[in-house]
This record gives structure tokens, sequence and C-alpha cells, in this order.
């Protein structure tokens, strides 16, 4: 049985146009869902995966700063 892995979308500051286009997303939905984790530019990640379940995890970069994240709503 295989297992679906995380897939790559953005890898040091950069989109990854090709596993984009294998999942069918646009920039703008890749950016939207960067700013619900407190991401206003694409430049503050250091990685960020689509996982298999369709949700996008991010890893930014060192010094970073984010505000929320989807799992954590503020309250």
């Amino acid at each position: 049985m295989l297992k679906a892995r995380p897939k790559p979308l953005i890898e040091n500051g950069h989109l990854n146009r090709r596993a984009m286009r294998r999942e069918f997303m646009a920039e703008a939905e890749v950016t939207s869902q960067l700013r619900l984790h407190g991401i206003e530019d694409i430049r503050e990640v250091k990685r960020a995966y689509i996982e298999p379940n369709g949700m996008i995890s991010v890893i930014p970069r060192q010094g970073a700063e984010t505000t929320d994240t989807p799992e954590s709503p503020a309250t």
C-alpha cells in the first residue's frame, strides 16, 4: 500500500511551480494560505508543504515572526 507524502510548495522563499501545477494550485491560493499562517511575504518562508490531507504546513525562516496558525485560532 502506498502512502501519500507531503509535497514541497515553497523552498527557501521560492515557489515550486511544478508541484503547484501537479496540485492544481495558483499562486494566489498559496499566498492566501500563507496569510492564514501570518506570513505576508513568500521570502519569509523556509519551506511550505501541501500535506496529503490538503492542508499546507509552513516552516518560517529563522527570525521570521508569524501571528496565528489555523490550528491555534486567536482568542
